[in-house]
């Protein structure tokens, strides 16, 4: 079974932001995935999705079909597929399965069209799935992994990188077409300024070059788990991401300081990825016979009714929009997350 590539993402936190079409075609699917014993309130189920390229679907030769456990829940939206051809596909061809985040909400609703108009309305699943997709510039890294031993640092808080402007024969070569990339970017001990007053730093490098170095301040704060690492013989790598033009540009990068890194970070195995096959400008030209290609299922629209009676003596909640869940100090509201902590925004739970 082919591997996981998780994509790369600019944004922060575990917010879902893009919603999923066909979803009431998969409603068997769905209901698969809903904990043991669901009365039918409403639930919340966070997953990893596969996105799987469907390059035969009849409707749509860039589908791009969402699964998890390789059963189908719905689709990107057709507009969307494209922009996303190349990203899945270059996963796909390496013998990956790209995924990403994201969250199915599930309610029991009245199904009022079944109804006979006597006895109480059955009840069908609706559900709702959200993916953590980010923008596809932004989904791949431009670079491939290091060629030395090096781990994967976890994300935490966005720095950005000094004195980019004294490396701009090297940066520059890395700006892609569309302004804007994440690369693999790797952190170095170094020594800056005169002899006798030096200051040890942070230098940044993208494929073992010098494109510029965190201030002295910020890199006190990274330095003792580069040492660390040093000493098992490994290069601390993290996220970075690049923005700029053929004259100028800036690179910033994310991920934890010394004192964030716990046993598992510090002394745990290598977090490392596997490297892709080189970026085609087209699409199609991929091979995609080393991973896994969707084939259109069937369509599956679901109902239970049958298989349990409920009395309708409520109208089921709606969906609540992405990013608002149940407020943890009162169930009666819904309360916004923003994608790293609870807000002040509240709104009441239709009854």
């Amino acid at each position: 079974m082919p591997g996981e590539y998780l994509l790369w993402n600019e944004q922060r936190g575990d917010w879902c932001n893009y919603d999923i079409v066909g979803e009431s075609f998969y409603g068997a699917n769905i209901q698969s995935l809903l904990p043991d014993g669901w009365t039918g309130d409403g639930v919340e189920v966070r997953r990893n999705f596969e996105l799987i390229p469907e390059p035969d679907n009849p409707h749509d030769e860039w589908a791009i079909s969402v699964r998890a456990d390789g059963q189908t829940v719905g689709y990107l939206c057709r507009e969307d597929a494209p922009h996303w051809a190349n990203v899945v596909r270059r996963v796909v061809a390496s013998g990956l399965v790209p995924v990403v985040p994201g969250r199915i909400y599930a309610y029991e609703a009245t199904d009022w069209d079944a109804w006979d108009g006597e006895n109480d309305p059955p009840k069908d699943l609706a559900a709702r799935v959200q993916l953590k997709l980010g923008d596809p510039h932004g989904a791949l890294p431009l670079n491939v992994p290091p060629s030395v031993p090096y781990t994967l640092i976890p994300r935490s808080a966005i720095v950005q990188v000094t004195k980019e402007d004294e490396h701009s024969d090297v940066l520059l070569r890395f700006v892609p077409a569309a302004g804007y990339g994440a690369l693999f970017v790797t952190l170095h001990e170094c020594s800056t300024g005169r002899p006798g007053s030096a200051k040890q730093v942070v230098e940044i490098r993208i494929d073992d070059e010098r494109i510029g170095q965190l201030t002295p301040q910020m890199s006190q704060r990274f330095l003792p788990m580069i040492r660390h690492l040093d000493a098992r013989g490994l290069v601390t790598a993290c996220w970075g991401d690049i923005k700029g033009s053929a004259v100028a540009a800036e690179v910033r990068i994310d991920g934890i300081k010394a004192n964030e890194a716990d046993a598992s970070v510090l002394d745990g195995d290598p977090v490392t990825l596997p490297a892709l096959v080189g970026f085609q400008d087209d699409p199609l030209g991929y091979d995609l016979s080393p991973g896994v290609v969707g084939t259109t299922q069937p369509d599956r629209r679901h109902t239970y009714a049958s298989e349990r009676s409920v009395s309708a003596t409520a109208a089921p909640p709606p969906l609540p929009p992405a990013a608002w869940y149940d407020d943890p100090s009162d169930p009666s509201m819904f309360r916004y997350w923003d994608g790293l902590r609870w807000t002040a925004h509240v709104a009441p739970k239709v009854r």
